[in-house]
């Protein structure tokens, strides 16, 4: 098999030569062709000579297969949804019963780490302090987040009175011991693209919905808000969600809590920012391309794209309503698993959830071997093909470690047609962007524009034969996570693989061009980088994690090996990617806790360095 990745040759354009290249694509772009060379270039045109035989996969959410059942199912090694919740918090409170409070997070006291629901709940059930005193000290956080140099920016809209109102009907159920959940009282912020009671949803622009708060929460904020969450306001996005920087001149670009010149990744970047600074613990995104666990690996947290279907749309802005699914970006993995047991499930207003089977979590352990005879794929010469080799090596390490301490085992795999299955998901996701917001194209940022000139040349042949490649990219993967015999001539049988791994991001968090800052920036070629092992996922309906895998250890070069004030520092993030079967995301919450272990085994979590995360617990 050819590998047949490349990158695209489309130019490099920012400042005012966007703003430019916006002007003359828009009035003569199609008339001169130029629309038409920049999506050759970018490699959109690659479908038109393949004479697909496959019929069109148009949402990639079905029944699961049954030799995929019994990997969903629950079990004896499982919990429901609410044996999970009922198990953590039962744990949380036998600890204070037991005396085992929080620990202080205080600045002065010299500590730091990431807090978690357990540690706010146990604080609030043992009295030492009340959801109303961290709701204050919340506020004071979220106006020195604003007010620093240069400002994190994770946060978009938000309204002090709301939070207070929501901690002090918290307070009261603490008081009279009867919280709603182990979330109960915990602060979560929610992207600018899903709608929450009484907030505008602007999906990251000036204009969309402006002055029309919305009415009701979307179901799985609802959801949240049931089991007693603090629904802290709205996170900053990228415009439209078109882009993986989060840069958006329209509004705010949000900062990288481990290096402030750094971009966060988007478009869920202001979610992740916030999280990654110790803001809150909880955040939720939207990825359509990878817009949960980009920003979640590149903030250095925790993050969960579901299977599509897994998680109700009821009350998501439409963007790109079939690779597109709302997810969990957390400190912990404990509390991405909360927030999975909360969200997931049916919903009988959106038809799309109604196919999954029963939502089943792992049981936590910390035995060894509890991996055992877990088969990991890996394609090396796409796992290899990073920017920096040092993204691949810590990724590398990870997965040794789940070997050699749990017992996986890991399997050579090769996956077909990688470039067309991206440009195949390109063709989806922007036309469906552009179906939804064409005709508010000239009020977007000048990058949104381009895109969405570039791509309006694109034909209705090109869709269709991208829906066609979705099926045979989903034929392969139902083969690949299929069962074979374990020995030919016996009854027994094992999966080709459980699980695909990739490193999550093929290169770290790039610099912030000043140009950038006040009109935008195209820059495809970081952007098919940036989700290169992202598409796979959105585009065939697989769910994704990405744990943390380490952090980059000396200053890195950019892609040309000069050293350039574009370089890459030190402390950064890296990430590790696991792609599993439809439905099967408690196989991913399992391996995504276990490397939270050994990251913790291998030196731990290196402290952001802008850290808002203060609390006097």
């Amino acid at each position: 098999m050819t590998y047949d990745l490349k990158d695209p040759a489309t130019p490099i354009l920012r400042g005012r030569l966007l703003v430019a290249a916006v002007n003359v694509l828009e009035r003569v772009g199609g008339a001169t062709g130029l629309s038409w060379f920049l999506c050759r270039d970018a490699g959109l045109h690659c479908l038109r000579a393949i004479d697909y035989t496959e019929g069109l996969t148009t949402s990639p959410v079905w029944p699961p297969a049954e030799n995929m059942v019994k990997a969903a199912a629950v079990n004896e090694s499982t919990l429901s949804s609410d044996g999970y919740l009922k198990l953590v918090q039962d744990e949380a409170d036998a600890e204070v019963n037991g005396g085992a409070g929080s620990e202080s997070s205080t600045a002065s006291s010299g500590n730091w780490r990431f807090l978690s629901c357990r540690d706010f709940y146990k604080v609030y059930r043992s009295g030492r302090t009340t959801p109303v005193e961290i709701a204050e000290q919340l506020v004071g956080l979220i106006k020195k987040s604003d007010e620093d140099s240069p400002p994190l920016r994770a946060m978009w809209s938000w309204d002090k009175e709301l939070i207070l109102e929501q901690a002090r009907a918290s307070a009261k159920r603490y008081k009279d011991g009867q919280p709603l959940s182990i979330v109960d009282g915990v602060p979560v912020v929610v992207k600018d693209e899903v709608d929450v009671q009484g907030y505008e949803t602007g999906v990251g622009t000036t204009f969309l919905n402006k002055g029309k708060p919305a009415l009701e929460d979307a179901h799985f904020v609802a959801q949240l808000r049931a089991h007693g969450a603090l629904i802290i306001g709205k996170s900053t996005m990228h415009e439209i969600g078109l882009g993986i920087t989060n840069c958006n001149p329209s509004t705010c670009t949000p900062r990288n809590p481990y290096h402030v010149d750094h971009h966060t990744g988007g478009s869920s970047g202001g979610s992740g920012a916030a999280v990654g600074a110790g803001l809150c613990p909880i955040a939720i995104g939207c990825d359509g391309g990878g817009s949960v666990r980009i920003p979640s690996s590149l903030c250095g947290i925790y993050g969960l794209k579901p299977t599509h279907g897994r998680v109700s749309s009821r009350g998501e802005y439409p963007l790109a309503p079939t690779v597109a699914v709302s997810g969990p970006m957390c400190a912990t993995m404990e509390d991405l698993a909360i927030v999975y047991a909360i969200i997931a499930g049916k919903d009988g207003h959106d038809s799309f959830s109604l196919y999954q089977p029963n939502v089943a979590l792992p049981k936590p352990v910390s035995t060894p071997r509890a991996l055992d005879g877990l088969r990991i794929g890996v394609y090396r010469r796409w796992f290899e093909d990073v920017t920096q080799k040092e993204v691949a090596a810590k990724c590398y390490d990870m997965l040794d470690r789940l070997v050699q301490h749990h017992g996986a085992v890991l399997v050579d795999i090769e996956i077909p047609e990688l470039f067309q299955s991206g440009k195949a998901h390109n063709i989806t996701i922007v036309t469906e962007m552009l179906t939804k917001l064409n005709d508010h194209r000239n009020k977007l940022n000048h990058q949104s524009r381009l895109e969405m000139a570039m791509m309006s040349s694109l034909e209705t042949r090109d869709y269709v034969k991208a829906q066609q490649q979705r099926t045979r990219d989903i034929q392969f993967l139902k083969k690949l996570f299929g069962l074979r015999k374990a020995v030919p001539g016996e009854e027994s049988e094992v999966p080709v693989v459980d699980v695909i791994a990739t490193p999550t991001i093929a290169k770290l968090p790039t610099r912030i061009h000043p140009d950038a800052l006040h009109f935008g920036e195209s820059n495809y070629r970081n952007t098919a980088k940036v989700m290169q092992f992202m598409m796979q996922a959105n585009f065939t309906g697989i769910p994704g994690i990405t744990a943390v895998a380490g952090y980059s250890s000396e200053t890195a070069k950019d892609s040309s090996g000069v050293s350039t004030a574009a370089d890459y520092e030190s402390g950064l993030p890296i990430g590790i990617h696991f792609m599993s079967q439809w439905w099967d995301e408690k196989r991913l919450i399992q391996i995504g806790a276990i490397c939270e272990q050994e990251l913790a085994k291998a030196g731990g979590r290196q402290k952001p360095r802008l850290w808002l995360g203060q609390y006097a617990l």
